[in-house]
């Protein structure tokens, strides 16, 4: 329970009893506070241990480092701190190479997902009818029914898809997803997750997105583009805007230099 404390204290909130509301208020807080980002991803393959650090480890590196994590590290750490605050939550397989959770309130089975990067911003009740249609950020995120225990998720951007991955909707324990945990630490140039730098974080009405040495500005109404050609000014900027310890950022830097990725002369 003392890590769950620390994470939740992270997003400066209390434990509170498992219902909707808290549900949704811990969904918001986590995608304002934790961000989506590489840098512990190549950490925790470089360290060789664990691919999915323990929630006392999680909870720890939120405090000293500002890391969140990509899709497998956010959401699975989640989905365990929803179980501790007494929440039933399960985890369902997303293709290709993601996750999300299946949280049941009142028999009610609602998708969860704080670890896409995305403005998904409340739980969904996929079941509830055919099509649901969140905004947020100039992304639209459409889920469609395609089977009776399979969604699609369509993520778009003025207007054109980007981005389509399908939810099976099964509910799976967390030891059901090692093959897949593995396969998203391929050290694979076709693994493009391992071979760029990205992070994703969500402020006021801004979120802010970094791709390798590009950062991009998004608010509802448009979008801003910066691109950092000088090591020193990228690693300011970046610590700035995501709040990371400055040794995970040259440690990423590092990591794809010896991949030969050099993003800066």
């Amino acid at each position: 329970m003392e890590a769950a404390i620390k994470y939740v204290n992270y997003f400066n909130m209390e434990i509170e009893p498992p219902t909707l509301n808290y549900l949704q208020r811990l969904i918001q807080q986590h995608l304002i506070r934790i961000p989506y980002e590489t840098f512990s991803k190549f950490y925790y393959f470089s360290q060789g241990d664990s691919f999915v650090p323990s929630l006392d480890t999680f909870a720890e590196n939120l405090h000293s480092k500002g890391w969140g994590g990509t899709c497998f590290t956010l959401n699975i750490n989640f989905g365990r701190l929803l179980k501790t605050l007494g929440f039933k939550c399960q985890f369902v397989r997303v293709q290709p190479g993601h996750l999300g959770l299946m949280v049941t309130i009142d028999d009610r089975k609602l998708y969860v997902d704080v670890g896409y990067g995305s403005p998904i911003m409340k739980p969904v009740e996929l079941e509830a009818r055919q099509r649901h249609l969140l905004h947020g950020f100039g992304e639209e995120i459409i889920f469609t029914q395609k089977d009776i225990r399979e969604f699609e998720v369509d993520r778009r951007s003025n207007g054109k898809s980007f981005v389509k991955k399908t939810i099976e909707w099964n509910p799976l324990e967390e030891e059901e997803l090692e093959a897949d945990i593995e396969a998203s630490y391929l050290d694979s140039d076709e693994n493009i997750t391992m071979r760029r730098i990205t992070a994703v974080r969500f402020q006021g009405n801004q979120c802010y997105f970094l791709r390798n040495e590009t950062l991009k500005v998004m608010t509802y109404r448009n979008i801003r583009e910066y691109q950092m050609k000088d090591l020193e000014k990228w690693k300011d900027i970046v610590r700035e805007v995501y709040h990371f310890d400055s040794s995970s950022l040259q440690e990423s830097i590092q990591f794809l230099q010896q991949r030969n990725i050099k993003l800066f002369p």
